[in-house]
């Protein structure tokens, strides 16, 4: 199905190019949103991802707001290449105002076609129709042509991790698909009545590029709208406890960068290259942080060893690299040298997000949700290993059934 945007203030003209829209493509064949100011698109844009945008170019950004001569520019430079949105494959703009439109053509590589909305006439109409039916043969003889199919897909590092989301997941089978030795795992759970798919893996090895490697297989075959990684991590003392759920707002590879002599001293210079998580993802993560009696329950909900503390979720810096650290000497120089905030250290989730960030289109939001089994010191056990992987898992059920959005 073809993904139609018209934007504009003017509700005639959009009856107008919705009708003109549907002499040509049926129900079934068309899918047609509109918004009247900016904003609104942006939203719109921001959940979806849309084959054809048609825009005037003098909008308001607000609801109620005065109308602004290059609006629908700036629209589309706020969108071209932020990670929170996917461009859309085909730009028309159609502006009643035929200066507007000849500046709106310059804009280089934003646009595909500019119109000139003249109601006295059905020029308008023809070429509108011709424009589409263009694009959409051109569309539709595209075999690779992509829209979100799976919910969430699901990254572990261990198999101990990925069992306790399949335990948390209904209709539990296996995946397999020619050409990929991965054995890949399904699962579903209900929101709002409706049935969301999961898909699950395990990287084969621990670190980022293992994980990476995942995580460009499961968007390419399943193009899943979210990525997340769960499982355990080193929690930094003072800034989490044993358990605790370590939601990372960005990640960078501490140990990138260069290796230089001074003084005759080996020195490493770190290049922080920080990858992000979507800000509508944070807001979420902040809720379900907020929410005390949640957290009691998932920590009582554990029948087997688990810490005196009360059980938080910290959300913050995380740092990855190559090795498991038992010294807290490397911990101390990553704070010290690199970010003084940082809640965690592990060995995925830098690949995990980098992988996300420059996927395919369309591009998942992602979030790990690592909990705390030690603090990267001599002192590492096995004792909360399980406890931190069931919270990591709680977490993970509670955000995507309760606060993930699908539509």
């Amino acid at each position: 199905m073809i993904k139609v945007l018209v934007v504009d203030d003017n509700v005639n003209k959009i009856n107008d190019i919705v009708a003109e829209i549907k002499k040509s493509y049926g129900e079934s064949q068309v899918s047609i949103e509109t918004a009247i100011f900016a904003n609104d698109a942006k939203r719109i844009l921001k959940r979806n991802s849309i084959d054809i945008l048609i825009l005037d170019i003098c909008l308001p950004e607000i609801a109620g707001g005065s109308l602004i001569k290059d609006a629908g520019i700036k629209l589309l430079k706020q969108i071209k290449g932020a990670v929170e949105y996917t461009y859309p494959r085909y730009v028309i703009a159609l502006s009643a105002y035929e200066e507007l439109a000849k500046e709106f053509d310059i804009e280089s590589g934003m646009i595909h076609t500019s119109l000139l909305y003249d109601v006295s006439t059905n020029e308008w109409r023809k070429k509108l129709s011709n424009s589409i039916r263009d694009f959409v043969s051109i569309l539709t003889q595209n075999i690779d042509r992509r829209s979100y199919d799976y919910d969430v897909a699901v990254i572990c590092a261990l198999g101990e991790e990925l069992a306790l989301v399949k335990a948390s997941l209904d209709n539990i089978k296996n995946v397999s698909l020619p050409d990929d030795d991965y054995i890949y795992i399904e699962g579903t759970f209900k929101k709002e009545g409706v049935t969301r798919r999961v898909v699950m893996a395990q990287s084969t090895h621990m670190g980022m590029v293992p994980a990476a490697t995942l995580t460009t297989r499961l968007i390419y075959n399943f193009a899943p709208r979210y990525v997340v990684m769960t499982g355990i991590t080193a929690g930094i003392k003072g800034k989490a406890n044993f358990g605790d759920v370590i939601a990372a707002e960005y990640t960078w590879d501490y140990g990138a960068g260069k290796e230089v002599v001074e003084d005759e001293q080996a020195v490493h210079r770190n290049t922080i290259d920080q990858i992000h998580i979507d800000t509508d993802v944070a807001t979420m993560i902040r809720k379900v942080s907020a929410d005390g009696s949640l957290l009691q329950s998932i920590k009582n909900g554990f029948m087997g060893t688990k810490p005196e503390t009360e059980l938080k979720v910290v959300m913050g810096p995380v740092a990855s690299g190559a090795s498991v650290i038992a010294n807290p000497q490397v911990v101390e120089s990553i704070k010290n040298g690199q970010i003084r905030d940082t809640v965690g250290v592990e060995m995925e989730i830098f690949g995990v997000y980098y992988a996300s960030r420059w996927s395919v289109s369309p591009k998942p939001k992602f979030i790990a949700l690592k909990s705390v089994c030690d603090f990267a010191d001599s002192d590492k056990n096995d004792n909360y290993h399980a406890y931190a992987s069931y919270t990591s898992a709680k977490l993970f059920l509670e955000l995507a059934t309760k606060y993930f959005e699908y539509e």
